[in-house]
């Protein structure tokens, strides 16, 4: 007996030994079973990177990874990951939904959108991803300035969500709104205020009303930064004052700040990015 089973580990020596490659892949799948079984974030961070180095065109190790820097708070490297993941392997619903989170947190609804869609053609019974995927439609309907209803707003404002205190993340529930003034003015136009009588409805819900709101208002890149800075306190000012006085909502519910050119939502390298980063956005302020 044993003659057999030296003769069987010789054998599977010798084949390791002129085929690398399934024993590259056996020392993939052995890393991956101490990554599932590995609990502590740091550690189960350093066998991820040895998995990158020893498995990279692995996308189970990049999508593990990827789950491990979101929950770290790195987003830049858990969106690469992602996205690396679904690039190795098309079918990876999870990947594709990890993505969608990431977009998220980052304000990115219109990437989020399409990320949330690719994974629901493969996992369509998902049933959080389909939450997120609603979600993420309704930001990005807003951020094209179409109108939403006042129960798609408190959908956004009832989000649950931590603070985030990484770079880049989104603070807080937040809906931004391409608000149509009129041209180089703070004054609101009738389409505006079309935009803004869901808006107060939606404030004045119970299930708002003791929650307190951020109204900033943000401008693109054209003209001087100074001049910029005056109009978007402005806009976001004249947006409070005609909520206050059309809708029944405490002037305290309601706080003013003003960016300027200094937070696009985009790179103003278009016509429609420019379009997008002239924008008063609400942020629930968590409380």
């Amino acid at each position: 007996m044993s003659k057999i089973i030296y003769s069987m580990v010789a054998g599977c020596i010798f084949l390791l030994m002129i085929n690398p490659a399934c024993a590259n892949q056996q020392e993939c799948s052995a890393i991956k079973v101490k990554i599932k079984q590995e609990r502590n974030l740091l550690k189960k961070r350093e066998l991820l990177n040895h998995g990158l180095e020893l498995c990279p065109q692995d996308a189970e190790i990049h999508y593990r990874c990827a789950y491990t820097a979101e929950r770290l708070r790195n987003y830049d490297k858990a969106q690469r990951n992602y996205l690396k993941a679904t690039e190795l392997d098309n079918h990876y619903a999870k990947a594709y939904f990890g993505l969608g989170d990431i977009y998220m947190v980052l304000g990115n609804a219109r990437s989020a959108v399409d990320a949330y869609e690719k994974g629901l053609t493969l996992a369509p019974q998902n049933k959080r991803a389909r939450s997120s995927f609603e979600l993420a439609l309704i930001k990005y309907k807003s951020e094209l300035g179409e109108q939403i209803t006042s129960a798609e707003f408190i959908q956004v404002m009832q989000e649950s969500k931590k603070e985030e205190t990484a770079p880049g993340a989104v603070d807080g529930p937040l809906l931004r709104m391409q608000i149509h003034f009129y041209s180089a003015s703070s004054q609101l136009s009738e389409q505006a205020k079309a935009q803004l009588v869901n808006v107060g409805k939606a404030l004045e819900n119970p299930a708002l009303a003791d929650k307190k709101f951020e109204i900033s208002g943000h401008t693109d890149n054209t003209g001087g930064a100074e001049a910029n800075l005056l109009l978007s306190k402005h806009r976001a000012e004249q947006v409070r004052q005609y909520l206050l006085e059309t809708f029944s909502i405490l002037p305290e519910a309601l706080i003013v700040a003003y960016y300027g050119d200094t937070r696009p939502a985009e790179p103003n390298t278009s016509p429609e990015n420019r379009a997008l980063n002239r924008r008063v956005e609400f942020r629930r302020l968590n409380q």
